[in-house]
């Protein structure tokens, strides 16, 4: 393992909690179709330069023993591998973004369609408000495998929430696990909402008032993240219940 940075860095058990979430993760984006055979979901283990991302294979078959540990320059540390060929893009991250504590990188169908478009998304509706600063374009998006390449993204990415790679996918950061998947599912939706309404009629902004909100909502997901969980079944109902009441006592999901 890595040096660690901060006293309150995770223990063994809060890592093993990380990586049970990580998979659960997983599992609802892909459920959600957000996540094909191909894509990576990634969470910062905190207090040290490290975190978790699932191996180089269909996410949704992963378990939490083929979690994989990297460190800040993109080097496996811990685990069998192999590890996603562009996981520079979430060690770029997590090294500029000290606000961000998991990031998504797949290739959903609607996102990268609004992408190519000269108008790129419309926060219109209540899906898309959380974006209504801008997902800004990257350019450059073909084979981020380079931390130089990786870096570019980063600075393009800015302060925003995601990014589109044109032609290529997304990049999508949260809080946390719960919060990146709840984001990268949103952004899809409300893509796919974007291409349905430009058939009929010219779209407006709608007002980031809202915004704040649903940023709370991001770093408490207590209400859409254990539906989510039940509708694709990746808990039983007993399961998902008494995992809410930990919310109560001030605990991650």
């Amino acid at each position: 393992m890595a040096k660690i940075q901060n006293p309150k860095a995770a223990s063994q058990t809060q890592i093993q909690d990380l990586k049970r979430r990580l998979v659960d993760g997983l599992q609802v984006i892909t459920g959600e179709g957000v996540l094909s055979g191909s894509g990576h979901l990634s969470a910062r283990i905190p207090g040290t330069e490290t975190f978790l991302i699932n191996p180089r294979f269909a996410g949704v078959l992963a378990d939490p023993k083929d979690i994989c540990t990297v460190n800040f320059d993109a080097k496996r540390i811990a685990g069998k591998g192999p590890i996603p060929s562009e996981t520079v893009i979430h060690a770029a991250i997590y090294r500029a973004r000290p606000d961000v504590g998991s990031v998504i990188h797949c290739h959903a169908r609607y996102s990268i369609l609004v992408g190519l478009l000269d108008s790129g998304l419309i926060p219109f509706n209540r899906e898309a408000r959380i974006f209504s600063d801008g997902v800004p374009v990257f350019l450059d998006s073909r084979g981020i495998n380079g931390m130089a390449h990786a870096e570019r993204m980063v600075a393009n990415l800015g302060p925003h929430h995601a990014t589109f790679l044109r032609g290529h996918g997304i990049v999508v950061t949260g809080p946390g696990i719960e919060g990146a998947c709840i984001s990268a599912i949103q952004l899809e939706r409300a893509c796919q909402d974007q291409l349905l309404m430009m058939s009929v009629t010219e779209l407006k902004p709608l007002d980031d008032k809202g915004r704040g909100r649903n940023q709370a909502r991001l770093e408490n997901p207590y209400r859409a993240w254990p539906f989510l969980l039940y509708m694709h079944k990746v808990k039983s109902k007993a399961q998902i219940r008494a995992g809410i009441r930990t919310l109560d006592e001030g605990k991650h999901y």
